[in-house]
């Protein structure tokens, strides 16, 4: 038991100064995952060997546990024909609600094939366990990534503050476009409260579906919505994607005599993604969310998932090779058994 307790220590000890050194890391979402289950193992056994009936109590809260991720599947279904109902159809408007089936469907649909007894059924059980098992696994680990970096926002002493862009609706700034630029706003009145003037970069290009750029746009706003004097503000009007608008954005910084690092405004649930971006680009940024709607964010979390996804590609299939090499032997020894 006391192992138990150093180990769990350990765990905690070593993500706090990790995080603490960087919080725009993936790999703080490992560690708090390895902090939160060595917890959750240590805090089993301590009822399960202290308490009468423990381990009854320890697997009620497996099932518990269990009925929540049905719950979450539901609400994931739910929460998609919202996103559809409210923002069209599409492959982005319908994430939710597919990954809510996926939950709900992967476990039922891998059990039904091994209890097929055939080394195909097996192996395609197996295969698509283990598929469901990685993904849910790294979803927890962006989640324990991401949600930290969001509520615990490291405040710089800066002179420049970018506004990421997102689509214009008829050319001007929807609700989510507005958040961030007000994010930015509150940004700039704390560094004007410290003896700083920051100045405001709303950085954005024009769609293909825009009449006009974003920062454009955004510029206007801050202008005539926000107050923010003339002079405080430049538009960056090129950029087409994320990654471009930390570039596009430094450059007219530092062309303006400004250096970083800077901060990022988003929303809330971008926030990471940018300050990871932000990171491999080698610029010392941290990013801060405005608020978003609640039923877009289970949708927008997801996509920001995915995307991270697609930046450790390498690293996903490192660790998913393994696995696959463990349904290979197990399908070689139904075979055998035949």
């Amino acid at each position: 038991m006391l192992g138990a307790m150093v180990g769990t220590a350990l765990w905690w000890g070593l993500y706090l100064l990790v995080f603490r050194q960087d919080r725009r890391r993936v790999r703080n979402g490992v560690l708090l995952l390895l902090a939160l289950f060595s917890s959750i193992s240590l805090i089993g056994r301590l009822v399960s060997e202290t308490i009468p009936l423990g381990a009854l109590l320890v697997g009620a809260g497996a099932l518990l546990a269990v009925l929540g991720v049905i719950a979450l599947g539901v609400f994931l279904v739910l929460n998609g024909l919202t996103m559809v109902r409210k923002e069209g159809r599409s492959l982005g408007t319908a994430l939710s609600g597919l990954a809510g089936l996926a939950l709900l469907g992967a476990p039922v649909v891998s059990t039904a094939l091994v209890l097929t007894l055939t080394p195909v059924g097996i192996g395609l059980g197996m295969l698509l366990g283990v598929i469901a098992l990685h993904v849910g696994l790294a979803f927890l680990v962006f989640l324990g990534a991401s949600v930290p970096y969001q509520l615990f926002p490291r405040q710089l002493q800066t002179t420049g503050i970018i506004v990421h862009g997102s689509g214009l609706i008829d050319g001007r700034v929807p609700p989510l476009l507005r958040s961030r630029l007000e994010r930015g706003v509150t940004e700039r009145e704390r560094l004007l409260a410290a003896g700083i003037d920051p100045l405001l970069v709303p950085s954005g290009g024009r769609g293909e579906d825009e009449p006009r750029a974003e920062g454009e746009a955004m510029a206007e706003y801050l202008l005539q919505e926000a107050g923010v004097p003339e002079d405080r503000v430049r538009a960056e009007t090129a950029s087409r994607t994320t990654e471009e608008n930390l570039i596009f954005s430094h450059r007219v910084l530092d062309e303006a005599g400004h250096q970083g690092p800077y901060v990022v405004s988003t929303s809330r649930y971008h926030a990471f993604r940018a300050a990871l971006l932000a990171r491999t680009l080698g610029y010392e940024d941290e990013a801060i969310g405005g608020r978003t709607t609640f039923y877009y964010v289970p949708s927008a979390t997801l996509r920001e998932f995915i995307a991270i996804l697609s930046y450790r590609k390498i690293w996903l299939t490192v660790t998913f090779l393994p696995s696959l090499a463990f349904v290979g032997l197990i399908v070689r020894a139904a075979l055998l058994t035949q």
